[in-house]
């Protein structure tokens, strides 16, 4: 598969909590994505982390959020000691929390296009003081702690949708030249996808050498532009076997395939099933 999956659900479980602590450098091998939400909360040190279609700098007391469906992927800056708490769950998971206020969602802030909140000294306190209470309700074997974390996660959500209410997200300069090119690249992908695009393309584009551009893409990114440019066409291909009766042809060429062989061959890579078994799954 190009890019990795990691879905929570393949675990059986609706939620999970983790901490590391590393002293070395360390990268996520790929980028990939996952059919859950996530919240990265950097409790020490510095990263850089893609998402979507930039780097973003994040230091202590950063936290990040990430959609399901939403390329991203870490990396080290010079400085690789860092710890971190990543909480991963499904949206099942919070399927009763708006039974109090149907006009409230806690999972609105997912929707606020904002990846990366910068907290100050004083809600750092408070998300750190909820994530440590998770991490020790997770481990517990106390009666009914599958409750409690629904209510400690509910309370993050909260402080979360409070602090993206205040806005003030702060202003993320791209970590170098290279980043910011690479983003303006990977942006024009995600615009002209169904497109005919080529790297040699690209390079004339960009005035930046196809070798060059090769390298740095899979640096960056995580993927090659190959692998990045099939993602993107998958991913908007799925939409449309989900929610419009176009033809497996139709949407074939509509989001860039020339051939429809070619299609159902990287749509099974990616997917693990062909266009057509994906639409009778997804489709009842």
């Amino acid at each position: 598969m190009d890019c990795q999956t990691n879905d929570l659900l393949k675990t059986g479980k609706e939620f999970g909590i983790q901490y590391i602590k590393r002293t070395h450098f360390t990268d996520m091998p790929n980028n990939h994505y996952h059919n859950h939400f996530e919240i990265y909360y950097l409790l020490s040190g510095e990263r850089y982390y893609f998402i979507k279609d930039r780097t973003y700098y994040i230091s202590e007391g950063s936290l990040v959020l990430i959609k399901p469906y939403i390329l991203h992927k870490t990396i080290s800056t010079n400085k690789p000691s860092h710890e971190r708490v990543l909480i991963s769950f499904s949206k099942d998971f919070t399927k009763d929390f708006n039974h109090c206020n149907e006009k409230f969602d806690f999972l609105s802030c997912f929707d606020a296009e904002v990846n990366v909140l910068v907290l100050n000294k004083e809600e750092q306190k408070k998300v750190k003081t909820v994530i440590m209470k998770l991490l020790e309700e997770n481990g517990s074997k106390m009666p009914w702690h599958d409750i409690y974390l629904k209510i400690l996660l509910q309370e993050l959500l909260l402080i979360i949708n409070r602090r993206i209410m205040r806005g003030d997200y702060g202003t993320f300069e791209h970590p170098n030249d290279l980043h910011k090119k690479i983003s303006d690249i990977v942006k024009y992908i995600n615009t002209n996808y169904s497109q005919h695009i080529t790297l040699a393309e690209l390079s004339a584009k960009f005035f930046i050498s196809q070798y060059y551009l090769s390298r740095v893409f899979k640096e960056v990114t995580g993927l090659t532009f190959t692998e990045y440019l099939n993602y993107i066409r998958v991913k908007e291909a799925k939409e449309l076997l989900c929610k419009s009766a176009e033809s497996i042809t139709q949407i074939s060429e509509k989001v860039g395939y020339e051939s429809i062989t070619h299609f159902g061959r990287v749509f099974k890579k990616l997917t693990g099933v062909s266009p057509l078994k994906y639409r009778k799954q997804m489709v009842r």
